[in-house]
């Protein structure tokens, strides 16, 4: 392996994760991406490293409720009209992934991973330089409502059944570790071991700058594809050019998909696009990450403010940023914190590759083990990024194309039943 070239295709946080874990295995390490690293969908990421998020995202049963989400305009969750009919097959499986039986085999799954992500982060971080941004106060979910609090206390037991560290508490609770949550919250639960990233994008800016000291470099590109070669290897097929390498892995989030057609067709991966507010002048306001239940969004205390982010818009990757569903988090976050202050806010859009299972895409291609893949992650990107690194590494020193965590494998949607087809 040491003398081996890995090409990695995509520079967001998955991506400089794998490059990392693969150069701190030996391997010489090239980065295709037709924009600087962390340029994407990383670089917004509510930095909230959770313990929560190991459900099909099929399980709340909004997906039931299509009908009102292609009206609905300021909902945590909105399908464009034009972008409906191309996101149904998703819809169908996730639905039909929502079930008791199959929830619970996602939840195991997602569930290992998850309660290792955060040492693996820490460890990756603290390799790069960049361990400051990382910390563990916890997590805590809120709730307004006696409903939201209701439908939690469903979730405590499966939660807990999965190794996940979660306690109840109650409105004053709360308020002890957050003094700025209004009187409104009547209680919610606290995730002990969960963490927090200070500037998701500052730490993939740290990792890409260990990589470039130790050798890797970047080869600014529009990749359109990646091959196998005749003679064991991999040729990438760029705008610009062709680049041969002995393995690849892609990490291209939602242009993945265009990526590996030819080897998974009729893949159901969608552009699942999150906004975030940066409020620069409320930095102060909260100690750790907290999730507001009944319109599900975060708010995270970040190096250079309080960053608002959630919702999930399902549109075109390239349809024009509607701006308005950032913003309008202010308005929902100050029925939870009071007045908040908006001067310098700072809106933003990005593009999460979402699969209907809820998890991420990690494997080989069949007959082809020189080329990987490492995407999907949707909201669970940053958390899982180390992990996922591992995952690849493992596998690429196995040189066998299945993953050491069995089911994370695009195999598994031509396995997975559907319904009505």
């Amino acid at each position: 392996m040491k003398h081996s070239s890995v090409a990695v295709v995509g520079a967001g946080i998955v991506g400089l994760s794998v490059a990392l874990e693969l150069q701190r295995r030996g391997l010489h390490v090239t980065i295709y991406d037709r924009n600087q690293p962390m340029s994407g969908c990383s670089a917004g990421n509510a930095g909230y490293l959770s313990e929560a998020n190991i459900f099909p995202p099929g399980a709340t049963g909004s997906l039931l409720q299509l009908s009102r989400l292609l009206l609905s305009k300021q909902g945590p969750l909105v399908i464009h009209p034009a972008y409906a009919l191309r996101m149904l097959p998703w819809a169908r499986r996730a639905i039909a992934l929502a079930g008791a039986e199959p929830s619970q085999a996602i939840a195991k799954i997602l569930a290992r991973m998850t309660l290792n992500a955060f040492a693996a982060t820490a460890d990756l971080a603290v390799h790069a330089g960049a361990r400051s941004l990382i910390s563990r106060d916890g997590g805590l979910v809120v709730f307004s409502t006696r409903q939201g609090l209701d439908a939690l206390d469903a979730k405590i037991d499966h939660w807990r059944h999965h190794g996940v560290e979660v306690e109840q508490v109650n409105g004053g609770q709360a308020r002890e570790m957050e003094p700025s949550l209004a009187d409104a919250i009547l209680g919610g639960v606290f995730f002990r071991n969960a963490g927090r990233c200070s500037n998701p994008q500052r730490l993939g800016e740290l990792y890409w700058e260990h990589l470039q000291r130790n050798g890797a470099r970047l080869v600014r590109d529009d990749v359109r594809s990646v091959m196998p070669a005749s003679d064991g290897g991999v040729t990438l097929h760029g705008s610009a050019g062709s680049y041969s390498s002995s393995k690849a892995v892609v990490c291209a989030g939602f242009w993945s998909k265009s990526l590996l057609d030819r080897f998974f067709p009729s893949l159901p991966l969608v552009s699942e696009r999150g906004y975030h507010l940066m409020l620069p002048r409320e930095s102060h306001r909260l100690s750790r990450p907290v999730v507001f239940g009944e319109p599900h969004f975060a708010a995270t205390p970040m190096e250079h403010g309080l960053r608002l982010a959630g919702t999930a818009e399902f549109a075109t990757p390239t349809a024009r940023p509607n701006m308005r569903r950032a913003r309008m988090l202010l308005t929902l976050a100050e029925k939870y914190l009071a007045p908040l202050d908006p001067d310098g806010a700072q809106p933003w859009m990005g593009v999460r590759p979402s699969l209907p299972d809820g998890m991420p895409a990690i494997g080989g291609v069949p007959k082809h083990p020189s080329i990987q893949y490492a995407f999907g992650h949707a909201h669970n990107g940053l958390t899982l990024a180390a992990v996922t690194a591992q995952l690849i590494a493992d596998q690429m020193a196995s040189q066998v194309a299945v993953t050491h965590e069995p089911g994370l494998d695009l195999l598994r949607f031509a396995r997975a039943p559907v319904a009505n087809g």
